[in-house]
C-alpha cells in the first residue's frame, strides 16, 4: 500500500492555518472596532469633565448665602410665626426642618439659615418688660420690611439661574453614569478577545509550524518520534527552518501587536474608569446647596 504522509501534513497545516486565519481576522476586526469605540468613549469622558468644570465655575459665581439671607430677611410669614411663638422650645434641627418646609425657595445651608433666623428672632421676637407691681408687658415690633421691586427681580433671576445649573448638573451626572456603564461593558468584551489571541498564538506553532517541519516525508514509511541531536542541529541550519522561522515570527508578531493593543486598551479603560470618579456622579460635589433637606 502506498502511504504518502505529505498529503496528511499538508492538509492538516492548511486546514489549521485557514481556521486560525478566519478566527484571527474576525478577532482583529472586532478588536479594531472596539478600539475605536473605547477611544470615542474616553474622549466623551474628557468632554464631560470639561463640561463639569464649566458648571462648577458657573455655580461658584452664584451667591447662595446672599439669596438665603435676603429671602429670610423679608419673609413676613416667618416673622409672624416667630411672634406667635411657633419656634419656642424647638431644637435647632426642628427649627431648620420647619423653616425649609415652610419656604421651598431656600437652598440648604444650615449655618446661614440659623444665623438669619436668629437675627429675625432677636429683632421681631416678643419681648417681656417688667412693670411695677409685678406686672409684665409683652411687646413685639411691627413687621414693616418690604423688599423693593428691583430686589425681588434679582432674587427671582438668581433663583432661575441656580435652578438651571442644578438641572444641568443632574443631567451631566446621568451622562457620567452612562459613560461608566459603557466603560464597564467594554472591559467585559476585551478580556475574551485577549484569551482568544493567546490561544491562537499557542495553536499556530503547534498546528501549523510544527507539522510543516516534517515535510517532505519519504513515502511508504511508518512515522516515529525520535530524539536525535544531530538531526535537530541539521534541521536548525537548513533553509526550511529559516523560512518556517520567518513565517512563525511574522504571524506571532502580528498577534503580539494586537495583544499589546489589548493591554493598552485595558490601561485606557482603567484610567477612564478612575477619572470617572464618584465625585463627578455626586450632586454634592457640584454644590452642597443642591442636597435636598
Amino acid at each position: 500500500m502506498n502511504i504518502d504522509w505529505n498529503w496528511f501534513f499538508s492538509s492538516f497545516c492548511q486546514s489549521a492555518a485557514a481556521l486560525i486565519g478566519i478566527i484571527g481576522a474576525f478577532i482583529i476586526s472586532r478588536l479594531l472596532g472596539l478600539s475605536e469605540k473605547i477611544n470615542s468613549t474616553s474622549s466623551q469622558l474628557y468632554n464631560l469633565i470639561i463640561e463639569s468644570n464649566k458648571i462648577l465655575a458657573n455655580i461658584s459665581n452664584r451667591n447662595f448665602e446672599w439669596y438665603n439671607r435676603t429671602i429670610i430677611k423679608y419673609d413676613n410669614q416667618l416673622k409672624e410665626a416667630i411672634q406667635k411663638g411657633e419656634f419656642d422650645n424647638l431644637s435647632q434641627e426642628e427649627i431648620l426642618k420647619k423653616i425649609y418646609e415652610a419656604d421651598s425657595r431656600l437652598f440648604k445651608n444650615d449655618v446661614i439659615v440659623m444665623e438669619s433666623f436668629n437675627l429675625l428672632k432677636n429683632k421681631y421676637g416678643v419681648k417681656t418688660t417688667k412693670l411695677e407691681g409685678g406686672l409684665s408687658l409683652n411687646t413685639a415690633p411691627m413687621i414693616a420690611d418690604i423688599p423693593t421691586a428691583g430686589l425681588l427681580d434679582k432674587l427671582h433671576k438668581e433663583k432661575e439661574i441656580i435652578n438651571q445649573l442644578e438641572i444641568e448638573s443632574q443631567t451631566l451626572i446621568q451622562y457620567f453614569e452612562q459613560n461608566l456603564h459603557d466603560l464597564n461593558s467594554f472591559e467585559g468584551t476585551v478580556k475574551p478577545l485577549k484569551i482568544i489571541i493567546i490561544l491562537l498564538m499557542i495553536s499556530f506553532p503547534l498546528t501549523v509550524i510544527y507539522p510543516l517541519h516534517f515535510m517532505p516525508v519519504v513515502s511508504n514509511q511508518d512515522l516515529s518520534l525520535t530524539f536525535n541531536p544531530l538531526l535537530i542541529i541539521q534541521s536548525i541550519l537548513s533553509l526550511k527552518f529559516l523560512l518556517l522561522f520567518i513565517f512563525f515570527i511574522t504571524i506571532e508578531g502580528i498577534f503580539l501587536y494586537f495583544l499589546i493593543l489589548i493591554n493598552q486598551l485595558n490601561t485606557k479603560l482603567n484610567t477612564a474608569k478612575n477619572e470617572n470618579s464618584d465625585e463627578l456622579r455626586d450632586i454634592k460635589n457640584y454644590s452642597e446647596y443642591f442636597d435636598e433637606y
